[in-house]
């Protein structure tokens, strides 16, 4: 079909599709702006309507996260198979319950508590601290207002302080604390032995007709993927950039518009001594706790230790014990008459007592470090990267529109746009749909190669989105169809695995043998020595058994307790094909209780948690089974 569509959009067939489509438009395009353009809800919640802007918008959101977290080699169909659309919806249909339910029983956020959620949050921050200006630009950025974005935050901070009063309300019983941490405390005492199935593989002889025989039965096992080679034509920032050579004039222009961030700012760090005044004081008790402070700032001035005078007598918990230190004292931290004394001060200068509503601060500036701009030739080398950085985004964003027109109503060649982008036509190495360097380590790249358009008609690919700032659009050169492996070419290795198969079977079998023999104590030993095995002590508790030992772990835990003298014996075969005998010789009950240790608190939080998720789906569930909800699969 694309190949027809691509054919006719040259002829009169396009013209017949073009007039269609102006017909559906008129007929029905025309009357939905006219009716007002309403649109069917994707969901209704209790009459709350999820409309499809803001299901397909999450939608788009969720996929890009997705797709941006596992790089473009993740394949964007696998969202559809894992359920990302009904995960969707059913997470806006929740926050459409959680709202209705706060709104009803007039839950609130205080005015202060979400300026605390929004100044705490990280992507907001700059060197730990609330940026404003950087605030503003994220929420133009993501087409936000702030009142819009409060909004938000102020219903997401409602619903988060809903949740973690239901999380948290969970409890737990001590009875069932005890049993679980003799449980997670228990010790079992095994010896176990493992047999090699890789002792026997020497063992057996295969024939060629055996080999011959399984090539012959599991020919689709031994088939040489299908490769293919294309051209390509690589749109990219980065490439543009590197063959980029700016002027004298536009790195000049770049380190003017980029002069900012070759500034070093002021530093100011600053010591304090504060003695505080008691609310209520009057002016008499006022005059004595200036007099002790102008006593500290005389000792101060005359030499004194200062950090030493801060320790001694400082009614500021915070920085007493530092010696007075508060490190970097930046714009708007501090109270505005102490910001004032600290911005008016020379390195070592000592000031004071200066009156705010702590109370009477000598202060010292420890340490001053001028604002510095860095000169042209000191950024040059910055400001080299960044003109051509600039240079390239702006001739990428010139040459995406022809590069995509291009390769579509051109699809027999890339010539065309290489001629009209000056882009170079490149050629890959041969890849496979699964595996491939260079471009095909793409996984976008080698999905694009083996569609029909481009295996099959031999035109180019659409372009291939690798990145924000990158296209790709490639052509078939040469292919290969899959193919049996000539089976010279795989018979070692046939011949390997049928021995590896029978070796794996002779093990168990050993291991079977060896267990039924055995009945008590002494004759485990004695087999050991006759077979001339060493047994193994395997780690006591469950959780530190190593991963690989995770089947004969669940076996041992699985059997009962072994009477005195008398051990439970028993074999199990591991994933790699050994097999493993084992004596359970005793279990040890682990202690309760303070001699527990850390373990008891570990498990209390744990079923805290496990509890308290448990009881806030519950009540989810409560929300949901006495809404109404209606869902329009089809808008999905």
């Amino acid at each position: 079909m694309l190949t027809a569509i691509r054919e006719g959009s040259k002829g009169w067939i396009s013209g017949i599709i073009i007039g269609l489509i102006v017909l559906t438009f008129a007929l029905f395009g025309i009357s939905s702006y006219l009716e007002g353009g309403q649109e069917t809800p994707v969901a209704t919640v209790n009459g709350d309507e999820i409309d499809l802007y803001t299901y397909q918008n999450e939608l788009a959101q969720q996929r890009q996260a997705l797709t941006s977290r596992f790089g473009s080699n993740f394949d964007p169909s696998l969202l559809d198979s894992l359920g990302l659309k009904d995960r969707v919806l059913d997470s806006l249909i929740e926050t459409r319950l959680l709202n209705q339910h706060t709104a009803d029983n007039n839950y609130r956020l205080s005015d202060q508590q979400l300026a605390a959620r929004i100044q705490q949050s990280e992507v907001f921050r700059t060197d730990g601290q609330f940026d404003t200006e950087k605030y503003k630009n994220i929420l133009t950025a993501n087409r936000l207002t702030p009142q819009g974005y409060e909004a938000i935050e102020r219903q997401n901070g409602i619903a988060l302080q809903l949740r973690n009063g239901i999380v948290g309300s969970a409890f737990t019983l001590e009875s069932e604390l005890d049993r679980l941490v003799t449980l997670q405390t228990q010790s079992r005492d095994v010896e176990y032995v493992v047999i090699p199935a890789a002792d026997f593989v020497d063992e057996f002889e295969v024939t060629e007709e055996e080999a011959q025989e399984e090539y012959d039965k599991n020919l689709d096992q031994y088939q040489r993927e299908a490769r293919i080679k294309v051209e390509y034509i690589d749109l990219s920032v980065q490439k543009l950039a590197a063959e980029s050579d700016p002027t004298e004039d536009e790195l000049r222009q770049t380190f003017e518009r980029l002069k900012g961030r070759f500034k070093t700012p002021e530093v100011r760090k600053a010591s304090h001594i504060l003695i505080s005044i008691d609310a209520g004081s009057d002016d008499s008790a006022k005059a004595e706790r200036l007099n002790h402070a102008q006593s500290i700032f005389n000792q101060a001035e005359s030499g004194a230790d200062f950090a030493e005078l801060a320790r001694e007598h400082s009614d500021d918990p915070g920085s007493a014990n530092n010696g007075g230190d508060l490190g970097i004292v930046t714009p708007g931290q501090m109270v505005q008459p102490f910001e004032d004394a600290v911005f008016s001060m020379q390195q070592g200068e000592i000031t004071g007592p200066v009156e705010t509503q702590f109370g009477y601060h000598i202060i010292k500036l420890t340490e001053l470090t001028e604002e510095r701009q860095q000169t042209f030739d000191e950024a040059l080398e910055v400001v080299e990267e960044e003109a051509r950085k600039a240079s390239a985004e702006a001739l990428f964003a010139d040459l995406v529109d022809p590069f995509q027109n291009l390769i579509f109503e051109q699809p027999e060649s890339l010539g065309p746009t290489q001629d009209e982008t000056g882009l170079e036509v490149e050629t890959s190495e041969w890849f496979t749909l699964n595996q491939g360097e260079g471009i095909a380590s793409e996984a976008a790249v080698r999905r694009a190669a083996f569609t029909p358009d481009v295996l099959d008609e031999g035109l180019n690919s659409p372009a291939i989105e690798l990145g924000f700032d990158r296209i790709v659009a490639i052509r078939k050169l040469e292919y290969e169809a899959a193919h049996p492996k000539p089976f010279e070419e795989v018979k070692d290795e046939i011949t390997l695995n049928i021995k590896l198969e029978r070796s794996k079977e002779k093990a168990a079998k050993v291991a079977a043998e060896a267990i039924n023999g055995l009945t008590h104590q002494t004759s485990w030993d004695i087999m050991l020595a006759a077979n001339e095995w060493a047994a193994q002590s395997l780690a006591p508790q469950r959780a530190e058994i190593e991963p690989e030992y995770a089947v004969l772990a669940d076996k041992v835990y699985a059997d009962d307790f072994p009477d005195e003298g008398m051990p439970i014996y028993g074999d199990v075969v591991l994933p790699n094909g050994d097999a493993v005998i084992y004596a359970l010789k005793g279990v040890q009950e682990g202690p309760g209780g303070d001699a527990a240790g850390g373990i008891r608190d570990q498990l209390v939080q744990q079923l805290i948690n496990r509890d308290g998720v448990e009881t806030y789906q519950r009540f989810m569930n409560q929300l949901r089974s006495t809404a109404e909800i209606v869902i329009d699969e089809e808008q999905l």
